[in-house]
């Protein structure tokens, strides 16, 4: 069965300063981090082309700001004529960070085959892919950015084989985003839809629905070393049938910089002189799998570990020596924080001679037959006794 195929970004932020950098890395290495987060809608640009999608879709926060940067607005203009001149088609709206207020309501800058979604009410495109399939692709802009209403429900009444929604949105209210346009995911099954294409969540998500699909691709370019700005970042691309029906979409990435949560766990290190070691050697490992990709990298010491009083100690130093090392491996990446969340590793042998309330515990457990409590259970005490006193030391 022959397919065609679209391409589903969203919040590109595009003209992000990358101020959570701030003073953690080199003034050269922060420059040069602004430089290379600029480049990624043309990372878009040639991976549209690359797929031969049929059109591209901008699920909303093009723009870092509702004043648009001057330079991304040339960016953006530059790639969408690229794009115009492939054939591509792009269908976008604008979300909380970039919403159409007045000042940037025309479109007169945009070449042909560019279609932004105005705000106020659900509009709609239909389209005869290369295939033969027909689709329609609607949606809406935000006017403010803390839009309250739930705009998905303004879908119901598009019609079409195939139907593509573009909404920037936040499904089922998830915490760690400002609640715009509110919605459930009921909302999205009880509509026509059969592809969300969303944007407003950085996390990657692709839920299956017995229409197809609804989907956020995650940011084009992660921002900090917090979770949901970590790892690969980029677009979804959407295999579609000649009868319509939709493939599970496939990730592509497109970031230029990536940022990075590392983790070591010291619970069976035995030699504080050896964590230096260990730590290099992680950041190298991070490095050969980057994808080419400059890291920003976030270090985090775990674990209960009988060296704790000695690195505790070290602590400081070893984390400069590391910052130091570190610039041999990195190129144009840098690790932005050492941290640890390591506690003291606990004898249960020795706690059960000393006179503790953990001791007293330990040695009720003990008393207790392996018909009263299992010793799956028993383990299962023992281990959450411990994490408490290794973290009230």
């Amino acid at each position: 069965m022959a397919t065609a195929r679209f391409l589903h970004a969203a919040d590109l932020h595009l003209g992000s300063p990358l101020k959570s950098l701030g003073t953690r890395v080199s003034p050269e290495i922060h420059e040069q981090a602004k430089v290379l987060a600029n480049t990624v809608f043309r990372n878009l640009v040639e991976v549209a082309k690359s797929e031969q999608v049929d059109f591209v879709v901008l699920a909303g926060d093009i723009y870092d700001k509702a004043d648009r940067d001057p330079g991304a607005r040339i960016r953006v203009n530059l790639g969408l004529r690229e794009l115009s001149a492939a054939g591509i088609k792009v269908f976008l709206v604008h979300g909380n960070h970039d919403p159409l207020t007045p000042d940037y309501l025309s479109g007169r800058e945009l070449p042909e085959g560019v279609f932004i979604f105005p705000a106020g009410e659900v509009t709609s495109h239909a389209i005869t892919m290369r295939n033969g399939a027909e689709v329609t692709v609607a949606g809406i802009s935000y006017r403010d950015k803390a839009e309250t209403q739930n705009l998905a429900q303004l879908f119901h009444s598009v019609s079409g084989q195939t139907i593509v929604g573009v909404l920037h949105t936040n499904v089922g209210g998830i915490g760690q985003h400002g609640n715009y346009a509110p919605c459930t995911t009921a909302d999205l099954q009880m509509s026509p839809v059969n592809y969300w294409a969303l944007g407003h969540i950085h996390d990657r998500q692709v839920h299956e629905t017995p229409k197809g699909y609804w989907a956020y691709p995650g940011n084009l370019q992660g921002r900090s070393t917090k979770a949901t700005e970590c790892g690969a970042k980029g677009v979804l691309i959407v295999d579609v049938h000649e009868d319509g029906t939709l493939e599970e979409p496939r990730f592509v990435p497109c970031d230029a910089i990536r940022f990075q949560r590392l983790s070591i766990d010291l619970t069976d290190v035995s030699n504080n002189s050896d964590v230096l070691d260990i730590a290099i050697e992680k950041l190298k490992e991070a490095v050969a799998d980057s994808e080419d990709r400059s890291l920003m990298v976030r270090l985090e010491f775990t674990g209960a570990t009988e060296i704790y009083d000695e690195f505790i100690k070290d602590f400081e130093k070893t984390s400069s020596n590391i910052m130091g090392m570190s610039q041999d491996i990195m190129g144009d990446g840098a690790v932005v924080k050492v941290c640890h969340t390591c506690r003291r590793a606990i004898d249960l042998t020795i706690e059960r001679t000393r006179k503790t309330i953990l001791s007293f515990v330990l040695n009720e457990l003990d008393s207790k037959t392996q018909e009263e409590i299992p010793d799956e259970l028993r383990s299962a005490v023992e281990l959450l006794l411990v994490d408490a006193l290794g973290w009230a030391q």
